[in-house]
C-alpha cells in the first residue's frame, strides 16, 4: 500500500482520498434506502408511501431550480482558484446570494402550483413541509467542498444528518396517520447538514454583501446548467408526478419502490465523478482524452456488472425488501428498469465529467432538454394508456436516448478538436 501510494503524485492523492471520503457517503445512501424505503411502505400503507414519494419527486425541480446549476460552474472555478491560491470570497458569496435569492422566489413558485393544483391541495402541507429539504440542500455548500477537494469533512456532516433522519424515523412512525412527519424529519436532516457544513465553509471565506457585478459570463454558463439540470428532472423526477397525476397514490407508491432502488444503483458511479471532476477539469485536452479512453471500458463493465445482479436476483431483492403483493407482482419491471444502471454510468461519464471540465456546457445542456422533452411527451402518450409499466418503459427509453445523444456529442467534439488541432 505505501508503495502505491508513493507512486501516486499529490493531486492523485488528493483525488484518492476524496474518493475514499465520498464512497463512504455512497455506501450509506445505498444502505439507508434499503432500511427507510422498505420501512416507510410497510407503516404507511402504498398510498401514504406514494404521497410523500410524490413530495420528494416534486422537491427535486425545486432543488433545481434554486441552484441555478452553480453546482457544476461553482465547482469548476473554485478548483481553478485552489490551483491558482486565489480567493474563493468572490466566487463564493456571488453564489451564495444568489441561491437565498432563488430559494425566496422558488418558494413562492411552489405556492402557486401547490394552491392552484387540485391534485397538490388536497395535501397542501406535505409539499410545504418539504420544502424544507430544499433549503437544506441550497445551504449546503458541497460545491465548494468539492472545488476545494476536501469531501472528507462533508462526507462527516452528512452522515450525521442522514443517521438523525434515520433514527427520528424508526422513533416516529408506526402507522399511516404518521405521515406527515416523513416530510418534518426529512426536513429536518437536511436542514442539520445544511447549517453545519455552511457554518464550516465560513473558515475558508472572508464575508462579503451581495455583490452581482462582472458576473454576466459566470451566471450566463451556471443558466446554461441551470437549463440541463431542469431538463434532466424532465427525464427523472417528472417520471413519478406524471404517474401521480394519471395513476394516483398508490401506483406511485408502487414505482418509488422500484425508483429508490434504481436510484441507489445509478448513485455507485456518482463519488469516482464527483472526486475526479476538479482534477479532470485541471487536465489539458489530449490529457482528458487518454483518461476517457481508459475510463469508457471499465464503467461500461461495471454498467453490465450492476444490470445482471438486478434482473437475476431482482426477485430475491424486491420479496425480502418489501411486504406488499403489488409490488413483488410488478417485479418484472423493477429488473428490466436494471438497464438504467448501466444506460446512466456511461451517459454521466459523458455528460457529467467530460462535458462540463471542457466547458461545453451548451452542449450539455442540449443532450439533456432533448432527453427531457423526449421523456415528458412519450410519459404523456403511453402512461394514460399502460400506468406504472408505461412509466418504466418511458424510463428506459429515456435513458438510451440520453446515452445516444452523450456519445455522439463526444465523439464530434473529439473529432473537431482533433480537427483544430491539425
Amino acid at each position: 500500500m505505501r508503495k502505491l501510494s508513493k507512486k501516486l503524485s499529490e493531486e492523485e492523492k488528493t483525488v484518492a482520498k476524496n474518493y475514499g471520503a465520498l464512497i463512504v457517503l455512497q455506501g450509506l445512501n445505498y444502505l439507508l434506502p434499503l432500511l427507510i424505503i422498505p420501512f416507510l411502505e410497510r407503516q404507511l400503507g402504498l398510498e401514504k408511501f406514494g404521497l410523500v414519494m410524490l413530495a420528494q419527486y416534486l422537491m427535486a425541480f425545486c432543488v433545481a431550480a434554486a441552484d441555478f446549476g452553480f453546482n457544476v460552474t461553482a465547482t469548476r472555478e473554485i478548483s481553478i482558484l485552489k490551483a491558482e491560491k486565489g480567493d474563493y470570497s468572490t466566487i463564493y458569496f456571488k453564489v451564495f446570494w444568489a441561491r437565498m435569492i432563488l430559494l425566496v422566489v422558488v418558494f413562492m413558485l411552489l405556492n402557486l402550483v401547490v394552491f392552484l393544483v387540485p391534485r397538490f391541495t388536497v395535501e397542501w402541507e406535505i409539499y410545504l413541509l418539504s420544502y424544507g429539504a430544499v433549503i437544506g440542500q441550497i445551504l449546503l455548500p458541497d460545491w465548494f467542498f468539492q472545488g476545494i477537494e476536501k469531501m472528507k469533512l462533508l462526507t462527516i456532516v452528512n452522515v450525521l444528518a442522514k443517521l438523525i433522519f434515520t433514527l427520528l424515523l424508526f422513533l416516529f412512525i408506526s402507522n399511516p396517520d404518521d405521515y406527515t412527519f416523513v416530510p418534518i424529519f426529512n426536513s429536518i436532516g437536511f436542514l442539520t447538514a445544511g447549517l453545519i457544513s455552511f457554518f464550516l465553509s465560513l473558515k475558508y471565506v472572508k464575508w462579503q454583501w451581495p455583490n452581482f457585478k462582472d458576473s454576466k459570463d459566470f451566471y450566463n454558463e451556471s443558466f446554461q446548467i441551470f437549463i440541463s439540470n431542469i431538463a434532466s428532472q424532465l427525464s427523472n423526477a417528472a417520471n413519478g408526478v406524471v404517474l401521480g397525476f394519471f395513476g394516483g397514490d398508490a401506483i406511485v407508491g408502487i414505482f418509488s419502490a422500484f425508483d429508490k432502488l434504481i436510484i441507489a444503483a445509478k448513485k455507485m458511479y456518482l463519488p469516482f465523478y464527483q472526486a475526479m471532476y476538479p482534477y479532470f477539469s485541471r487536465k489539458s485536452f489530449n490529457e482528458k482524452l487518454k483518461m476517457m479512453k481508459k475510463l469508457i471500458p471499465v464503467i461500461t463493465i461495471v454498467g453490465i456488472i450492476g444490470f445482471s445482479i438486478i434482473f437475476l436476483m431482482g426477485d430475491w431483492i424486491i420479496q425480502s425488501l418489501y411486504k406488499d403483493d403489488t409490488i413483488y407482482e410488478n417485479v418484472y419491471l423493477f429488473k428490466w428498469m436494471g438497464l438504467i444502471a448501466f444506460f446512466t454510468g456511461l451517459s454521466l461519464l459523458f455528460h457529467s465529467l467530460y462535458a462540463p471540465a471542457r466547458k461545453l456546457f451548451n452542449d450539455r445542456m442540449k443532450m439533456t432538454i432533448i432527453a427531457g422533452i423526449f421523456n415528458i411527451i412519450l410519459s404523456l402518450i403511453i402512461v394514460p394508456i399502460y400506468g406504472l409499466k408505461g412509466t418504466v418503459i418511458s424510463v428506459i427509453c429515456t435513458e438510451f436516448v440520453l446515452l445516444g445523444i452523450a456519445a455522439l456529442f463526444y465523439y464530434k467534439d473529439f473529432k473537431k478538436s482533433l480537427w483544430v488541432k491539425s
